[in-house]
C-alpha cells in the first residue's frame, strides 16, 4: 500500500529542478555536498523506517553512478555505516566493464537491500549496455529496491522507462517531487515515494511557472465546499445538478451518476432521461427527481427546443452529461443544444466525449466553465490519434487538449491528469485498481457535477472530484477489499470518505 503524502506539493521538472540546485547554491550558500548530504540521511531514515534491515550487518549493494545520483548513495553508504566507508569495512568495487560486473553479479543473492543511485534525473536517451545488464539484475532481485531521486532509466518528466528502468519498492525523491514519479508507467517503477526535504525552500516551487500541482488530502481538503458545515443551510443552497445520461440498456450509468452527487454533497440532483425509462425508474432512488423528455421514438428523446432547455435548467447549478447517453443522432443534438443553449457549468463523459470527438462543433468555443472526463480511449478519439500516444505523453496530452478547446480536461488512469485552459497541470495521488469496475467513471462524473454544483470553481471542482474518487479505493484497501469490489460498494463508501477528507470522520 502506498504511502498517502501531505501537504501542498508542487511537481518540477528535471531542467527546473537541476536550476532550483544551483539557485541554492548561488543564492543562499548551500554548498551541492551538504543538498548531496541532506539527500543521502533522508533516504537513509526513509530505510529505516521501512525496516528493510532487520540487523545493521545486513548486506547492503549499493550502485553509484559517475554523477550526483552516484554522490547521494555514497552518502547513504556512510551513514548507514556511521562513519567513514571504507575504513568499517565497506568496499568499493569499480564497474569498468563487463568482466568486473560478472565477478559481482553472484553477490546480489546475498544481499538484503540494493539502494540504486545508477542513473539520474538528467538521462533522455536509452539506456544500453552495461547499465542495462545492471537494471535487469536489479529488477531480478528478490529483496527491497530503493531508488535514490529517480528510478534509472525511467525519465523523470513522462514516467516512461528509455529502453528499461529499475523497478523499485520505493523511491527516496529530493528536494521536489518529479511528474514522472506519479503518472502511468512510472507510479509502477517508483513504488512508494518520499519526497526528501533537502533545504531549498519549498515557496520557490510555488513560484515556478511550470510546477505541477500534487493532490494531497491536505491540498484537496481546502478545496472543498463550505456550504457542507454551515449550519443554516438548507439543501436549496447546496446546489442542484441536473444529469443528462442513461439509455435503454443503460439506464443505470444515470442513477450513478444523479445518485453520487448527492453522496458528494450536492442538495439536489435531477435525472433527465427518457420518458420510458423514466417511468421505469420511478422510485429507485426515492432521493433522486426524475425530468422525464418526451419521446420521438422509443428510447430516444425529443430534442428539446431552446426556450425549454431554459425551462428544464431554470433552478439548477450545474449540468453532468454523457453516461449511457448513446451516440445516435437525437443524442448528439441534444448534447448540442444544451451545451449551447444554457450558461451552466458543465461535465461532459462517456458518450457525450464520443459525440464531441465525432462532431467538434458541439461544443461551443470559449466554453471554459467546461470539464472533459476521457479515459485515454476517448481521449485518443478527441485527439485523432491512437491510444498509446496519449499514454506516452499523458501531461502533454491532456494539457493540449485543453488549450485547443479552452475548457478543463481531467484525463483518467493511474495518475489523473487534470489540465486547465492555461495550460496549468495537476496530478492526483490517490486510487488503484479497485477504480478498474464498470461504473467507476459514471461516479466520478456526478462527483464532479456536485462539487460543480455546490458552486466550486472549475478546476477545484475537478481537483476535490478526482481526489476524492482516488481515496474511495484506498481508503476500502486499506479496510481489507482486494478484490470483488463494485461501483455500489465505492458509492456506498462516499459520505464516510467525504467526512474523512472534511477532518470530521
Amino acid at each position: 500500500m502506498k504511502k498517502q503524502l501531505t501537504g501542498n506539493i508542487k511537481l518540477l521538472k528535471a531542467k527546473r529542478m537541476r536550476a532550483l540546485d544551483e539557485r541554492a547554491i548561488n543564492e543562499i550558500g548551500i554548498p551541492g555536498a551538504v543538498l548531496m548530504e541532506e539527500a543521502g540521511r533522508g533516504a537513509v531514515r526513509l530505510i529505516v523506517e521501512s525496516g528493510w534491515l532487520k540487523i545493521f550487518d545486513d548486506a547492503i549493494l549499493l550502485f553509484a553512478g559517475k554523477g550526483n545520483n552516484g554522490g547521494d548513495a555514497f552518502v547513504v553508504a556512510r551513514v548507514l555505516l556511521l562513519a567513514a566507508f571504507i575504513n568499517l569495512g565497506g568496499e568499493v568495487v569499480e564497474l569498468l566493464d563487463d568482466e568486473c560486473w560478472l565477478q559481482l553479479k553472484p553477490e546480489l543473492r546475498s544481499q538484503k537491500l540494493i539502494v540504486d543511485g545508477l542513473l539520474g534525473t538528467g538521462l533522455k536517451s536509452a539506456v544500453r549496455g552495461l547499465y542495462a545488464e545492471i537494471i535487469a539484475a536489479i529488477n531480478e532481485f528478490s529483496g527491497p529496491v530503493l531508488a535514490l531521486d529517480i528510478p534509472s532509466g525511467l525519465d523523470a518528466d513522462t514516467g516512461l522507462p528509455l529502453g528499461d528502468a529499475v523497478r523499485a519498492d520505493a523511491t527516496a525523491t529530493f528536494g521536489f517531487g518529479k511528474p514522472g514519479l506519479f503518472v502511468t508507467p512510472g507510479d509502477e517503477y517508483a513504488g512508494r515515494v518520499e519526497i526528501v526535504d533537502i533545504g531549498i525552500p519549498q515557496k520557490w516551487a510555488a513560484e515556478e511557472e511550470g510546477a505541477i500541482q500534487l493532490l494531497t488530502t491536505d491540498f484537496c481538503r481546502g478545496l472543498l465546499p463550505e456550504t457542507a458545515i454551515s449550519a443554516s443551510i438548507h439543501k436549496g443552497r447546496r446546489g442542484h445538478l441536473l444529469t443528462f445520461a442513461g439509455g435503454p440498456g443503460k439506464s443505470g450509468a444515470g442513477l450513478l451518476t444523479a445518485g453520487s452527487a448527492l453522496h458528494c454533497g450536492c442538495g439536489l440532483s435531477t435525472l433527465a432521461l427518457p420518458q420510458s425509462l423514466a417511468k421505469s425508474l420511478e422510485g429507485r432512488n426515492p432521493a433522486l427527481m426524475l425530468e422525464a423528455l418526451p419521446e420521438v421514438e422509443t428510447g430516444q428523446v425529443r430534442v428539446p427546443e431552446p426556450v425549454e432547455i431554459e425551462t428544464i435548467c431554470a433552478g439548477k447549478s450545474a449540468l453532468a452529461i454523457g453516461p449511457g447517453l448513446g451516440l445516435h443522432d437525437t443524442a448528439c443534438r441534444l448534447t448540442e443544444t444544451l451545451l449551447k443553449n444554457s450558461d451552466l457549468p458543465v461535465v461532459l463523459d462517456a458518450d457525450a466525449l464520443t459525440l464531441l470527438a465525432r462532431n467538434p462543433e458541439i461544443l461551443p468555443p470559449k466554453r471554459s466553465s467546461t470539464i472533459l472526463t476521457p479515459h485515454p480511449g476517448e481521449m485518443a478519439r478527441l485527439l485523432q490519434c491512437d491510444t498509446k500516444a496519449v499514454q506516452s505523453r499523458r501531461l502533454d496530452a491532456a494539457r493540449e487538449l485543453a488549450l485547443n478547446l479552452g475548457v478543463y480536461v481531467v484525463l483518467k488512469g493511474a495518475g489523473t491528469v487534470i489540465a486547465a485552459p492555461d495550460g496549468a497541470l495537476t496530478i492526483n495521488s490517490s486510487g488503484n485498481t479497485l477504480l478498474a469496475t464498470a461504473g467507476s467513471g459514471d461516479l466520478l462524473t456526478g462527483m464532479i457535477g456536485s462539487f460543480l454544483a455546490q458552486g466550486l470553481e472549475p478546476l477545484a471542482a475537478a481537483q476535490a472530484g478526482v481526489f476524492l474518487h482516488g481515496l474511495l479505493a484506498d481508503r476500502l484497501l486499506v479496510s481489507g477489499l482486494s478484490r470483488g469490489v463494485t461501483v455500489l460498494e465505492l458509492e456506498q463508501a462516499l459520505p464516510k470518505t467525504l467526512s474523512f477528507l472534511a477532518g470530521s470522520g
